[in-house]
């Protein structure tokens, strides 16, 4: 009876981790998350606490793709781009040409190589300043009308939590998060971050993206992300990423070497040593609740030959 009890438990533990949901408000909550599946590698030259990516985790749960970067973003507006791949093809360079208008994003990402084996096909822009906080979403290589801007998703602040109502354009709804009150994390410069320090941080971005808009990946489908920190006019890419890139590591700018050059056709991330993505492995529904009674079975197996 003990045994049947302990995996009853661990069955019941399963259950719940399977079911479990993030609460979308920009803090690492316990139990919502696993392991970072990214950490920061340098420290940031975009201003230490202004605008820093100190670690990524995720979360596939009902329906949806919780993505937490913890860390700060400036409310100056500048950019933090988070494209995804998790559609085969994409745009492994960026096309000024066929892709969605919105916050001017293709204009200055034209041209602009990722890493070989990341082809995205979907942005979420994110921003903040003069009282509000922003959010974008757009199809990589869509038409003129296949983006969605959601202004001011915490209703005239710039922190807090909320969800955007559906698109116009697109119809989806994002759950979004945001707390802004990191003191600590990764330092200011351009050398190795401390990766304890980044890992202690529990406050960030933090949002809830639906399956259905990044295209219904299918089980097993290893879904790449790409978020870094850009300019307010997106011409100017700091050393935020994550994936992380190496130290020591001062801004990309325009070029790769932290000039201006009025966009980021320069920029090949080929370039930079790692890999400027980070990982999320579409999970089978109820795989922890099926290894949870596949042991119960086991239990009861070994109970009848008693």
């Amino acid at each position: 009876m003990k045994l049947l009890s302990a995996v009853l438990g661990i069955t019941l533990l399963g259950s719940i981790a399977v079911q479990a949901v993030p609460m979308v408000d920009g803090v690492l909550g316990p139990g919502e998350y696993g392991a970072a599946v990214s950490v920061q590698a340098v420290e940031t030259q975009f201003g230490d606490n202004f605008s820093e990516l100190n670690a990524a985790y995720a979360r596939i749960a009902g329906g949806h793709l919780y993505l937490m970067l913890t860390g700060n973003l400036e409310g100056n507006f500048n950019k933090l781009n988070i494209f995804i791949d998790s559609q085969p093809g994409g745009q492994n360079i960026i096309s000024g040409a066929n892709n969605p208008p919105n916050d001017g994003w293709a204009a200055a990402h034209n041209g602009m190589r990722f890493d070989t084996g990341f082809e995205p096909d979907y942005l979420l822009i994110l921003r903040n300043g003069a009282g509000k906080f922003d959010l974008d979403y757009a199809i990589i290589g869509g038409g003129a009308t296949d983006f969605d801007s959601f202004e001011d998703v915490f209703g005239g602040t710039q922190e807090g939590s909320g969800v955007t109502g559906p698109g116009a354009n697109l119809g989806f709804s994002f759950m979004l998060g945001f707390d802004n009150s990191n003191t600590a994390g990764v330092a200011g410069g351009t050398g190795a971050a401390d990766q304890a320090a980044a890992l202690a941080v529990t406050t960030g971005i933090e949002i809830g993206i639906p399956l259905a808009a990044i295209g219904n990946p299918a089980i097993g489908t290893d879904v790449h992300i790409s978020a870094m920190v850009n300019g307010s006019n997106h011409d100017f890419l700091s050393n935020q990423f994550l994936g992380p890139l190496q130290p020591p590591q001062g801004n990309l700018g325009g070029d790769g070497a932290g000039n201006w050059t009025g966009g980021l056709s320069d920029i090949d991330l080929n370039n930079f040593a790692g890999q400027q993505f980070f990982t999320v492995v579409i999970p089978e529904p109820g795989s922890v609740l099926l290894l949870g009674l596949g042991l119960l079975g086991v239990a009861r197996a070994r109970r009848r030959v008693r």
